[in-house]
């Protein structure tokens, strides 16, 4: 019997057991209704990088961490149950999803909870028709955006961004079978939180004398990120880049965001903040190599300003900082590095697909005006 997902919200129920309920069965209690069909990933002993907090224990903090980062399901290989999707398709949609959420102002957070909800919904589905993804990209993001946003657009905003192809109460409609389906279990700690995470301790490493370590930094060292804006970005780049790639889906949230910081940063730091080893990493590294010279290539990255974003937040909000002729650059390389070695890699498709509805041009350009009133 797999183990339940049950409650990850809270470091209280870490351990604390469930037992399922018999098929059909009305489960008991609250914690028992969330979440009973998950399969935990292999677990890999890791290292405890954080360091004395004054607000929570700190193992119990990484604990909790690394138990949601095993037990949240990510299956490279859902598509197999939905002959009429492609991999090419799920690119495209989160590609669009990004320029959604680059004229709503919505944080990287939100559009990784809503990609964490899109795979995680096909992957306990069947045959889902492709006249349907657009639907369901859309209402994961709305699903997102109420989790985590302070201020989320109202439902017909979401409906107009998509040209017509989603209707309001088919967005509403549809809210409710992915909740559903997903078992209400929305707190994963997506490769975005663990990159916040790993480049908050990277600075402390980095630089340990912009701190006097008194108890009060200790309080608020992860209330208050220390680091720069621009060397999120830049590594966020790449950590968009390989989020719109199927394949990675074979790696751990964890795992991709601590790899993305090996390319951009070094490898010793990233061990050092990830509590990952060089071995743990090096299939994750090999496969992530043709994504980081891509980025490379691209050149460095530019900090964008939102008007009524705070400055010390615009590093936050997510951007279309990279596209699929990007992606396409990306595989092609893959495909060269593998054709020339003997390693096995997730694979990656490349058939075309035609195109989602994203917001035209000239509307996108009065919706970030009239949005950002």
């Amino acid at each position: 019997m797999p183990e339940p997902l049950g409650d990850v919200t809270s470091s209280l129920n870490v351990d604390k057991e469930r037992s399922t309920s018999s098929e059909g069965a009305v489960p008991e209690t609250w914690l028992k209704f969330r979440g009973m069909t998950c399969t935990p990933a292999p677990q890999i002993d890791r290292k405890l990088p954080l360091p004395k907090l004054g607000w929570a224990d700190q193992g119990q903090v990484w604990s909790l961490m690394c138990r949601k980062d095993r037990i949240y399901p990510r299956c490279p290989n859902y598509l197999a149950k939905h002959p009429s999707l492609q991999a090419r398709m799920r690119a495209i949609l989160l590609d669009w999803l990004t320029e959604v959420c680059e004229v709503f102002n919505f944080h990287r957070e939100s559009y990784y909870l809503a990609t964490d909800y899109i795979d995680r919904y096909l992957a306990s589905t069947d045959d889902v028709p492709k006249q349907q993804l657009q639907l369901i990209g859309i209402t994961c993001l709305f699903i997102s955006a109420k989790i985590e946003e302070i201020y989320p657009r109202n439902l017909s905003e979401f409906a107009y961004v998509t040209d017509g192809a989603c209707l309001e109460n088919e967005i509403l409609e549809k809210e409710l079978v992915i909740l559903k389906k997903l078992n209400w279990d929305l707190s994963p700690i997506t490769s975005n939180a663990w990159l916040s995470t790993y480049i908050q301790l990277a600075h402390d490493i980095t630089q340990p004398d912009a701190t006097d370590g008194t108890e009060e930094d200790d309080d608020h060292g992860f209330v208050f990120p220390r680091y720069s804006p621009l060397t999120f970005v830049q590594v966020a780049r790449l950590l968009d880049l390989c989020t719109i790639e199927i394949s990675s889906l074979s790696f751990t949230s964890s795992m991709v965001a601590a790899t993305a910081l090996c390319h951009i940063m070094t490898p010793e730091l990233a061990t050092s903040v990830s509590g990952y080893s060089l071995e743990d990493l090096k299939e994750c590294y090999d496969w992530m190599a043709a994504f980081a010279i891509t980025v490379h290539e691209m050149g460095p990255v530019h900090l964008k300003s939102f008007s009524k974003v705070a400055q010390d937040d615009m590093h936050n909000i997510q951007t279309h900082s990279v596209d699929l002729e990007t992606l396409e650059r990306a595989q092609v390389r893959l495909s060269q590095m593998r054709s020339s070695s003997s390693r096995k890699s997730p694979e990656v498709s490349e058939v075309p697909v035609a195109m989602l509805t994203p917001p035209k041009t000239d509307e996108k350009t009065r919706m970030v005006m009239e949005y950002s009133g």
